[in-house]
């Protein structure tokens, strides 16, 4: 599925993060805390908006950075979801009132930014119905 990246923010910065990154640098116990071990391979509707031409936007999952810890501001169980498919995870850090040290630790940990008018491949799922 192709769709273009959304981000919240304008300060919001969309990058890659390969899988061993994620794993290796952020903070595990802040992702796991909403028991995101077991998921449904799928996308919630909301994850999701459309634009007037028809184009799909996918809102990349928000993180913040402080001393080099991440913490997720929303986003868990997207990110849980294209785990178990892709070496290389959309995701968006928080610049606002990111320290020098940290946007440092961004470029070191991060692969590649994300343009925001470029397609996005991501894995060919089902959309279910978000939760009320």
């Amino acid at each position: 599925m192709r769709c273009l990246p959304y981000v919240h923010l304008d300060s919001d910065a969309p990058w890659y993060v390969s899988k061993s990154s994620f794993f290796a640098h952020f903070d595990q116990t802040d992702f796991m805390s909403r028991k995101n071990a077991q998921v449904v391979d799928a996308y919630l509707e909301d994850w999701f908006h459309a634009a007037s031409a028809g184009t799909r936007f996918f809102k990349i999952p928000p993180v913040s950075v402080t001393h080099g810890r991440t913490q997720f501001i929303s986003g868990r169980h997207r990110t849980a979801v294209l785990l178990g498919h892709l070496e290389r995870i959309p995701l968006s850090f928080d610049m606002r009132y990111i320290h020098n040290d940290d946007r440092e630790w961004i470029l070191r940990i991060a692969l590649a930014p994300i343009q925001t008018d470029t397609l996005i491949e991501l894995p060919d799922l089902p959309i279910r119905p978000s939760l009320p």
